[in-house]
């Protein structure tokens, strides 16, 4: 028995931060549908919390209302602002500990017509690691979070979808080719394996955009929506320099902002596939991120 105790404290000392957490990891979050949001209420529901907010940074929304500028939908336009390495744009969000399944319907346009005129104008879905102390504690190089989003990026007139993944700060990201219509996009969590999908009005079947793997994410996470627009407006000094000060600051008053976001739910359920609690079973089972896992296979493991 002493023996058996010690191989136990072995392991959990040898373990890494992130594999002691999924070895004592917290409840999941219970009743994931109650999440769910449909923005036919002039409020938000229930749990909803901003990012600027929550971390003590300057309202970067120019705009934001329910069932208000159009009916049915949460309708939002950022304000000059950038998700990137160390930068801040604004994010709405539910926390949500274990696996998740998150899909939103959403169209973007510019403030006055159909298309962004501005670069780098796009909206989606992120999911992102929590920073304790927010802004009285921040510090460069500790952003870790995940996202996609759809608008227009580096060419103007050019729809994309954007795809991004920051560890520590140090942020890689992908454009593929899109068209700005009525877009689902869909976020799956199934331990360390996040997949993003999407699928437009008419699709039969998801898209699957993304396959990102990441054992270092926390168990509980913000998720929700974002949404950035002409950062290019910002001295790159600022942006890329003095980046506590383009957090810090709001810089509305150069360029043009121009992304208007309508969002008609927002829905939260469990994955269809597990593979159970046990940290061993993350790391050694969960296969949905290999390279030998067919889309067709993985999109028959997750569902509909």
């Amino acid at each position: 028995m002493k023996k058996m105790i010690l191989q136990a404290a072995m392991v959990v000392a040898l373990a890494t931060p992130a594999t002691a957490q999924m070895m004592s990891a917290p409840a999941p979050t219970p009743n994931l549908p109650a999440l769910n949001d449909e923005f036919n209420s002039t409020s938000l529901t229930e749990g909803w919390k901003n990012f600027h907010e929550v971390e003590g940074w300057p309202n970067k929304l120019l705009k934001q209302d329910v069932s208000g500028t159009s009916k049915g939908h949460l309708y939002f336009e950022p304000g000059t602002s950038g998700w990137f390495s160390d930068q801040q744009a604004p994010f709405m969000f539910k926390e949500i500990t274990g696996d998740f399944d998150l899909r939103a319907r959403m169209k973007v346009s510019g403030r006055k017509g159909e298309v962004p005129q501005t670069q780098w104008s796009l909206a989606g879905l992120m999911a992102r690691a929590p920073k304790q102390g927010g802004k009285d504690t921040w510090k460069r190089g500790e952003e870790n979070w995940l996202f996609m989003t759809t608008g227009i990026a580096e060419e103007l007139g050019k729809p994309v979808i954007e795809t991004k993944k920051t560890i520590r700060s140090n942020s890689s990201l992908k454009l593929r080719p899109a068209k700005l219509d009525w877009i689902e996009m869909r976020l799956v969590r199934v331990g360390p394996s996040f997949i993003l999908l999407y699928k437009y009005d008419g699709d039969k079947s998801w898209t699957v955009q993304e396959r990102f793997y990441n054992v270092d994410m926390p168990q509980t996470l913000q998720v929700g929506l974002i949404g950035y627009t002409n950062s290019y407006a910002v001295d790159n000094k600022i942006k890329f320099g003095d980046t506590f000060t383009y957090n810090n600051s709001t810089f509305d008053h150069l360029g043009n902002p121009d992304l208007a976001v309508r969002v008609d739910y927002i829905r939260f359920q469990k994955p269809k596939v597990d593979f159970g609690k046990s940290w061993l079973a993350s790391v050694a089972e969960n296969n949905l991120t290999d390279y030998n896992l067919t889309n067709e296979k993985l999109l028959s493991m997750l569902g509909d």
